[in-house]
């Protein structure tokens, strides 16, 4: 009873590593998305800029 298994301990670890990556990858994926909501905004300013100014040099 006072033994320990390898294979208990392997399978605790891989367990514990599979929770990390799970948490990491959901990190990864919000920051992903809010980099690109970034992006996008400024994408659409710039092509509101242009557009607006297209707007004023037509008669």
């Amino acid at each position: 009873m006072g033994s320990i298994n390898v294979g208990d301990v392997l399978f605790q670890l891989i367990a514990l590593l599979m929770v990390v990556l799970l948490i990491s990858g959901i990190g990864m994926l919000i920051k992903r998305a809010v980099a690109s909501d970034r992006r996008l905004k400024r994408i659409e300013e710039k092509v509101d800029r242009i557009t607006e100014k297209k707007r004023r040099e037509r008669p």
